[in-house]
C-alpha cells in the first residue's frame, strides 16, 4: 500500500471518530417551561382561554398555562415572587408590583369595562354617602374612583369611612351591612344589581383602568421571541372572539368548571385589537396609556403607596406588538 493512501485512511478513521464523539456529547435541547399567565372571572381575560383552546399558542411555537385566580388580588404576590410569569391587570396594580419586581407592559387587552360603585337601595345620591362606610381595595388605583366620585358631589375622603373589601366580596359586604357602598366590577357588578343593589357611579366617567398584558421583566429579557409569539396568538384569538362571540362562554365554562349559563358575557366591554393598541401607545394621544400611567402614578404617590414616580417609557413597551 502506498504511504499516501495509508495516511488518507487513517485520517478518515480519525475524522469519523471525532464526528461520532461530537454526536455523543451534543446536549439534547431543553424544553422551555410553559409561560404561566393569570386569569380571573373577567370577560376580557377569556381571550387567553380561547387562544389556548384553539391551539394558537402552539401554532406560534410556545406553551402557555392559564392559571385561574378566584380572588383577583392574590395575583399580585404570585406575580412578584415568580409563581406566575404574567398577568392581565390594570396599570395601578402593575405599578405597585413593579416597586418590588420589575414588570413590562407589552399590550392593552380591553378598555376596562363597567367598573362601578354599588350601594344599598336606600342610598339615593352620592351626597347620601356622607358619614357612611365604603369598601374598596385600600392602597390601590381604585381609590381614585372613590375620590373622583366624592369630588363630583363636593365631598372628600374625610366625609366617609373607608374599609378594605375585595371586588369579589361586594354582595356579601353589602348584605352584612359591613359597608353601604363598595367598588366592584364584572361579573360581580351584575351579581350586585341582580341582588337589588344599584350602580351609583359608573366608571365610564373616568376610563382610567384599561386592562393590560403584563410580564415579569426577567421573562421578557430572557424570552423576547416567546413574548412576541404570545401576542401574535393573543390577537389572533381576539379576532376569533369578535367573529364567534357565543363560543367564548363555552370555552370559559370549561376552564372554570361551571355551566355556560353561569358565565356572564359583558357586552359593554371592548376587546382591543392591534390597531387599538397602536393608538393607545401613541404618546401624542391625550388618553394614551402613557398619560393614564402618569395620572395613576401621581395618585399612588399622593396617598403614600409609593414615593417614586414610575417611568412610563421604561414600564411600557409596545415593541413586542405584532
Amino acid at each position: 500500500m502506498k504511504r499516501n493512501s495509508f495516511v488518507k485512511i487513517v485520517l478518515v478513521i480519525v475524522l469519523v471518530n471525532i464526528l461520532a464523539a461530537c454526536a455523543i456529547v451534543q446536549p439534547t435541547p431543553v424544553a422551555k417551561p410553559p409561560i404561566r399567565v393569570e386569569f380571573a372571572q373577567w370577560w376580557g381575560d377569556y381571550t387567553l382561554l380561547v387562544a389556548k383552546e384553539k391551539g394558537y399558542f402552539e401554532d406560534y411555537g410556545i406553551q402557555v398555562e392559564p392559571v385561574y385566580y378566584e380572588v383577583f388580588s392574590d395575583t399580585y404576590p404570585d406575580l412578584a415572587s415568580g409563581q406566575i410569569d404574567g398577568a392581565l391587570i390594570a396599570i395601578g396594580d402593575t405599578i405597585n408590583i413593579n416597586r418590588s419586581t420589575p414588570m413590562k407592559v407589552v399590550a392593552i387587552h380591553d378598555n376596562g369595562g363597567d367598573d362601578a360603585i354599588v350601594v344599598n337601595p336606600e342610598i339615593k345620591s352620592i351626597q347620601d354617602l356622607k358619614g357612611k362606610t365604603i369598601g374598596m381595595q385600600i392602597g390601590s388605583q381604585y381609590e381614585l374612583t372613590i375620590v373622583k366620585m366624592l369630588q363630583s358631589a363636593n365631598m372628600s375622603m374625610g366625609d366617609v369611612t373607608i374599609v378594605s373589601v375585595n371586588p369579589e366580596d361586594a354582595v356579601a359586604a353589602l348584605k352584612s351591612n359591613q359597608v353601604q357602598a363598595t367598588y366592584t366590577f364584572e361579573p360581580y357588578l351584575s351579581d350586585a344589581i341582580a341582588n337589588g343593589y344599584k350602580n351609583i357611579y359608573p366608571l365610564e366617567q373616568l376610563n382610567l383602568f384599561p386592562d393590560l398584558i403584563v410580564f415579569r421583566k426577567s421573562l421578557v429579557d430572557e424570552r423576547p421571541e416567546d413574548v412576541r409569539a404570545f401576542l401574535k396568538a393573543w390577537f389572533k384569538a381576539v379576532e376569533y372572539r369578535l367573529q364567534h362571540q357565543g363560543e367564548t362562554r363555552d370555552i370559559a365554562a370549561k376552564y372554570l368548571g361551571i355551566s355556560a349559563e353561569e358565565v356572564q358575557p359583558d357586552d359593554n366591554l371592548k376587546l382591543l385589537t392591534v390597531d387599538d393598541n397602536k393608538t393607545l401607545f401613541n404618546i401624542q394621544e391625550a388618553n394614551s396609556i402613557y398619560s393614564i400611567t402618569k395620572i395613576t402614578s401621581d395618585y399612588l404617590i399622593s396617598i403614600g403607596v409609593t414615593t417614586k414616580e414610575v417611568d412610563p417609557l421604561e414600564l411600557l413597551d409596545p415593541s413586542y406588538l405584532p
